[in-house]
């Protein structure tokens, strides 16, 4: 049951950071984070805006290790249940 709340967790720390970022490329303006957030322009901060755009991008690297997580333990699970594939006895 955890592997199904990491998974959703995953899955919105991605959607969290990736909905901002795909608008932010559509109109060529990006929010900044936080409480004062302020808006930056591509065609007048060029690298500000790549910047920002980047930190987004860095930012749903969290969720994905999340989701690579539980895919890795459901796929070791799924193997380990096999008939004959249960680990030696030492």
């Amino acid at each position: 049951m955890w592997m199904l709340g990491a998974f959703l967790a995953g899955l919105f720390l991605i959607v969290r950071e990736l909905i901002p970022l795909l608008q932010a490329r559509a109109s060529g303006v990006v929010y900044t984070k936080g409480h004062a957030r302020r808006r930056v322009v591509r065609v007048e901060e060029p690298e500000r805006f790549a910047a920002l755009c980047r930190g987004r991008f860095k930012a749903m690297g969290l969720g994905a290790l999340i989701i690579a997580v539980v895919f890795a333990w459901l796929v070791v699970n799924v193997i380990l249940t096999l008939p004959g594939a249960a680990l030696p006895a030492t």
